[in-house]
């Protein structure tokens, strides 16, 4: 089965849907069925359940993750990174800076180094075409 074959497949039959007699119910509810979110102004918002929360990234990992990817924009140029580079190599170093890191070595960030790593083989995953919620299970 090829990659976008599977995620459709794990789409299709692992979020939540129902089948029965031979047609699959939606696991995601129709617009009837969303709860709004209803402010003090009166305004209303829809449901946020199955959105994504970015804002719940801790802090202290955003910034010393931050701080590796200025030290890789001083040495190749902001955004270098997004050209793109091959999984292998990715793993490669991921798989390194992992090594380093059990064996105690503290001597640079081997942990965002591998935040680095996962980042690089998603953009190639978002290149390919996979969907940002290829992977997301709606409740």
């Amino acid at each position: 089965m090829d990659k976008f074959k599977e995620l459709e497949y794990i789409k299709t039959n692992l979020s939540g849907g129902i089948t029965s007699n031979d047609r699959t119910l939606s696991p995601y509810p129709e617009s009837s069925q969303l709860k709004a979110r209803v402010f003090e102004s009166g305004s209303q918002r829809d449901d946020d359940k199955n959105k994504p929360l970015p804002n719940h990234l801790d802090p202290y990992l955003r910034l010393r993750f931050g701080y590796l990817l200025r030290m890789g924009a001083n040495r190749y140029g902001k955004n270098n990174w997004q050209l793109g580079q091959p999984d292998e190599s990715s793993l490669e170093s991921i798989h390194r800076h992992l090594a380093k890191y059990e064996m105690g070595d503290r001597s640079e960030d081997h942990l965002s180094a591998i935040i680095f790593g996962i980042q690089l083989i998603m953009k190639n995953e978002q290149t390919s075409g996979v969907e940002v919620d290829a992977y997301y299970i709606p409740i």
